[in-house]
């Protein structure tokens, strides 16, 4: 029988997790958007290679408080990550305290939320890799020179169909992300200095892979592996790929 995933709030960050008895790295997940709310399977899948396992939601959507973007999600993180290191939580099943320890934080990141997961190792110096898919490195020139999802289409898309799970009023994401501009690949372009390893199909219609090639190319400590798994850090894509991301986390 599968350990049951357990549920928490660090302040306004509701958050889902998993963890060992004994001192092990921690991987953070951060979603999508939009994303589902079953993440059941990547976390059993990163619990059972060893990981203690948090799936944060940022503010404003599922069961966080607050809306969607109005506060700086990399300052919400790190606040969420300066909790997480103090090495406990309350399990919302039974008020419990549960207790745990952390050796290295790793985030794992897909389309938005590889955009956050780089923004984030730029802003804490806790993470010491990530692993993304797909990421949004250029919101303001995202479906200019390529052809891309279109983020304001999405947007509205998302307003109708995740009712309640996602909350905000503006109407494109990229055009509100422009307001964090610690979310850029200009700001990563002259800040990340973290090792993060990017995974991308060369026929992903959402996110042009040509982002991450200029990325590879422009950034110190990015790698780039062109796969054909599609759009997303799927478990068929964990299963597929893990060799190679446990070999990225061990080395030097």
């Amino acid at each position: 029988m599968k350990e049951p995933i357990l549920k928490g709030y660090f302040d306004d960050i509701f958050f889902e997790f998993l963890i060992h008895k004994d001192k092990k790295d921690v991987i953070i997940i951060l979603p999508g958007f939009p994303s589902s709310n079953v993440m059941d399977e990547k976390i059993y899948f990163l619990y059972e290679k060893g990981f203690n396992v948090f799936a944060p939601r940022y503010k404003g959507t599922y069961q966080s408080k607050g809306k969607f973007l109005e506060s700086d999600p990399i300052i919400d993180l790190s606040n969420f990550i300066t909790e997480l290191k103090k090495g406990s939580a309350i399990s919302l099943w039974d008020m419990k305290s549960i207790k745990f320890e952390t050796e290295q934080i790793f985030v794992f990141g897909e389309s938005f939320g590889g955009s956050i997961a780089c923004a984030l190792a730029i802003a804490s110096k806790d993470i010491k890799k990530a692993v993304i898919a797909a990421p949004v490195w250029d919101f303001k020139n995202h479906n200019k020179d390529h052809n891309e999802q279109d983020l304001r289409y999405l947007t509205e898309f998302v307003k109708r169909a995740f009712i309640n799970l996602y909350r905000y009023k503006f109407k494109s994401i990229d055009k509100e992300m422009e307001k964090f501009k610690n979310i850029s690949f200009e700001y990563y372009e002259e800040n990340l200095r973290t090792p993060i390893l990017v995974f991308h199909d060369p026929a992903d219609n959402s996110v042009s892979i040509e982002h991450s090639r200029k990325a590879e190319r422009a950034i110190r400590d990015i790698k780039l592996i062109e796969t054909n798994a599609g759009h997303g850090l799927s478990i068929k894509f964990l299963n597929e790929f893990y060799p190679q991301i446990e070999a990225f986390l061990k080395s030097d």
